[in-house]
């Protein structure tokens, strides 16, 4: 990536589905309960906020720290950006693993800017997810300093996904890294060229190509 200033926005979120079923009994039975008795399944986002919670009013919070940067020839730090700390989920996580063997298998060149969009999508529609199911007070964000670093506190142990991403003049780097906390702290997570999720060409150079 060539010519890089700090990225903006944090980007996030995708919603869940639920479940009801129907019995019915013969003569000589006891009716099963109706669709309106029986419980809606748990959806995944459910059950990963509800850890989170848990985890958190037993106290069992980590720090979760790292730095950003890429090499433009030399290392370029996600300076004054924002990156935020999501309660994660398997499905989300598997849609965006797709999005990157997409970008691996062209030999991690730029891809179209609709890349870009569907994660944001994603990111989107889990973050209202995560709300709709009481866990908006989870959703964490943090600044990068000068020199891209970055540090979360109080955080429950659980499984994160940690966003952020990296803008220039002709594209924009998308991270969104899996943090899996337990009982002591992670070491330092590097957002570099070696974690990202994808880089995706600016609309305008799109409908504009390099001669």
């Amino acid at each position: 990536m060539r010519n890089r200033s700090t990225g903006r926005q944090v980007m996030l979120v995708l919603a869940p589905m639920l479940l009801a079923l129907t019995a019915c009994a013969g003569p000589a039975t006891t009716a099963a309960p109706s669709a309106k008795q029986q419980p809606a399944a748990e959806s995944p986002v459910q059950r990963a906020v509800q850890e989170l919670l848990a985890n958190q009013a037993a106290g069992r919070l980590r720090t979760v720290s790292g730095v950003g940067y890429v090499l433009a020839p030399i290392a370029v730090p996600l300076e004054n950006g924002e990156v935020s700390l999501l309660p994660s989920a398997p499905y989300l996580e598997s849609a965006l693993a797709r999005i990157q063997r997409q970008w691996v298998a062209g030999r991690r060149q730029p891809l179209p800017f609709e890349a870009f969009q569907r994660a944001f999508t994603l990111l989107t529609a889990h973050r209202l997810a995560v709300g709709r199911d009481g866990g908006e007070a989870l959703v964490r964000f943090a600044k990068t300093d000068d020199k891209g670093r970055f540090t979360f506190e109080q955080i429950p142990e659980g499984r994160w996904l940690l966003v952020a991403d990296m803008s220039s003049p002709v594209s924009t780097l998308l991270w969104t890294v899996p943090v899996q906390l337990g009982a002591q702290n992670p070491p330092p997570i590097f957002l570099t060229e070696g974690s990202l999720l994808l880089e995706a060409r600016k609309p305008e150079q799109e409908a504009t190509p390099a001669p």
